[in-house]
């Protein structure tokens, strides 16, 4: 039932209550005597003075609340300080009604979900003991004080053919747009400020949500935000008119929840309806990833139970890190809520060159990071704009999970995140960091990774004298060049492990310098910018599952050629013989399976 409809039907009722309770007409209860004590107010065991320390007592009218429905909708703009969010264990439709609360202690509230209550108490109720009381309830699953979130945004398919949406090209989704056909959509929960479900550019590529600010189905988008950040996802492709999305060709929807974003330009979000929107998204099939583009700097409870319920279902939950990476902001390596929960992929955002964007968040938490800045996407008006902010990088790494989940549908939450990390472009100092996480995902490679027909695998890459970084290669490819008289000068390996505790280490043996040590997961081993060959390497398998495969590995060596293949830690290439490494090729196979070629010669001293 819309909102406004139950504010007034709710006054009627209240309204005939009190005729009928005085025929006279006196609507207002005259306070009793200040030794009066309610007799309806039943809390559990001493704490009916706790709770109402300060106010006075003897309210003849105050009942037991049944449902929420006796109380006036609460104004989630006003009071804030004095509201509740309770989450329940079960649903139900009047699980309020086991509170044991009274319409003294309560003046207003809103059933927001099945499991999601917003109740804001009287001035006189001591909040905090009223909280502690909830809490022993065991139907509650957590009671957090109301609050309200910022989205992740700065102030502030022609394009994709010009180079305006440069973001598809930086990740190699320019490269997958059409490589991805399911059949069963693949939806993604945008929970934020509602979508413009009638963009001509989102069209077709929206399922069924909810707007929590007017109690409906029709959601609707008056600040704008959200509609920019389901651009990122899914704006449709190849339509000839505007942007697309990161989804391609791909079958992926967009499931709107509104939670806030009152007026065009407002940022502000409610917890409460927050917390709704996860829950009913976690309890969806159809829903297997969702999007957050919001954060605050409070532990908030009630959103990490929310979080871990749709973790726990399942959902690939992704996070904006943050935008207050400015080192002026009070704020800044701090950690953001919801990206620093355990298991939500947090996202930073980078620029057009790679680098980070001045803005965004840093910390410890931070898994991958996605173009975020001046970010071309849908716009509330039905037309198009630049955004910026880690609002945008998120939809763009949420779009890539579910991209992968529509490629294999067997893909688990763990799963898309490792690929999405494995075949990242590591930026900033090697391997993960603070600022870039695993570094910037690479959708085709990621895709490519899926579509192999191994079960796990390595991506590689090396530096070429005058080329610099080659691009990601996979399992039986080649890094490096031959022909050219190019030295290989540096190199990194990570391994697609597909959720497997599996890991991979690599040493080379550098001109002038020898064995250099052990790297692993994505490090460099070697060197660049020294002018140094690589004259040999030793690469092999780490973690629980190294007993189940074997790495095999072979290099193209100046002189020499291809050398035969070794495996699992034994040396690949010449010493002592200032010859430099050219190219190699890496393959992952099962523990025992038959060697890719001859074994005899893999190393000369």
């Amino acid at each position: 039932m819309n909102k406004k409809i139950k504010v007034i039907t709710r006054w009627l009722a209240i309204t005939m209550v009190c005729f009928l309770l005085f025929p006279s007409g006196i609507l207002a209860v005259a306070p009793g005597s200040p030794g009066d004590q309610s007799t309806e107010i039943k809390t559990q065991e001493n704490m009916n003075a706790l709770l109402n320390e300060g106010s006075e007592q003897g309210n003849e009218t105050s009942s037991e609340i049944e449902t929420l429905e006796q109380v006036p909708v609460v104004n989630i703009n006003e009071n804030l300080d004095q509201q509740i969010v309770v989450i329940y264990a079960d649903s139900g439709e009047d699980n309020v009604k086991d509170l044991a609360l009274t319409t003294a202690e309560v003046v207003s509230g809103e059933q927001v979900s099945n499991r999601v209550d917003l109740i804001e108490v009287s001035d006189g109720t001591n909040i905090e003991a009223l909280m502690a009381v909830l809490e022993q309830n065991p139907n509650v699953l957590a009671v957090d004080k109301n609050d309200k979130i910022e989205v992740t945004a700065l102030p502030n398919d022609p394009y994709v053919v010009n180079g305006s949406a440069w973001q598809f090209q930086r990740i190699g989704a320019d490269q997958t747009w059409d490589q991805v056909s399911n059949v069963d959509p693949v939806v993604v929960a945008v929970i934020d400020t509602g979508l413009n479900v009638n963009h001509p550019d989102l069209i077709g590529n929206t399922v069924a949500g909810y707007d929590f600010v007017t109690g409906t189905t029709n959601v609707v988008d008056l600040a704008g935000h959200g509609t920019a950040v389901s651009g990122c996802i899914a704006a449709v492709t190849n339509n000839g008119i505007g942007t697309a999305g990161i989804s391609g060709l791909a079958n992926i929807k967009i499931a709107p929840y509104r939670t806030g974003g009152a007026y065009s330009g407002d940022t502000q979000l409610d917890v409460a309806y927050i917390c709704a929107a996860i829950l009913k998204a976690a309890e969806r099939p159809d829903v297997r990833v969702i999007n957050m583009s919001f954060g605050g700097y409070g532990t908030f409870p009630s959103l990490a139970v929310a979080v871990n319920e749709a973790i726990n279902a399942g959902k690939v939950v992704v996070a904006s890190s943050g935008n207050e990476g400015e080192s002026w902001n009070a704020r800044v390596g701090q950690y953001s809520y919801p990206a620093s929960y355990d298991h939500v992929i947090s996202v930073s955002a980078i620029n057009k060159d790679n680098a980070r964007a001045s803005f965004s968040q840093y910390n410890d938490r931070v898994d991958l990071c996605a173009p975020g800045q001046s970010v071309l996407t849908t716009a509330k008006s039905g037309g198009y704009e630049y955004a910026s902010g880690t609002s945008f990088s998120s939809p763009i790494v949420a779009g890539a999970c579910a991209v992968l989940m529509a490629a294999d549908s067997s893909l688990d939450a763990g799963a898309v995140e490792t690929i999405l990390k494995s075949t990242a472009l590591d930026l900033g100092t090697a391997g993960s960091d603070a600022y870039y996480g695993s570094g910037l995902i690479q959708l085709n490679q990621a895709v490519a990774s899926i579509n192999s027909s191994e079960t796990v695998g390595t991506t590689y890459r090396t530096h070429v004298q005058n080329v610099g970084w080659q691009g990601w290669k996979y399992d039986g490819q080649i890094s490096g060049t031959s022909g050219q008289s190019l030295r290989l000068e540096g190199i990194d390996i990570k391994m697609n492990n597909l959720g497997n505790d599996l890991g991979v280490e690599y040493q080379t043996h550098v001109q002038n310098i020898g064995w250099q040590g052990f790297k692993s997961n994505g490090q460099t081993s070697g060197t660049y910018g020294q002018s140094l060959r690589l004259e040999a390497i030793q690469i092999r398998l780490s973690g629980a599952a190294a007993t189940d495969y074997d790495v095999y590995y072979r290099v193209h060596s100046q002189n020499y050629g291809w050398l035969d293949w070794t495996k699992n830690g034994g040396s690949s290439g010449t010493q002592g013989k200032s010859l430099r490494l050219e190219a190699i090729e890496i393959r992952i196979v099962s523990k025992g399976a038959a060697a890719p070629g001859s074994t005899n010669r893999p190393f000369i001293i």
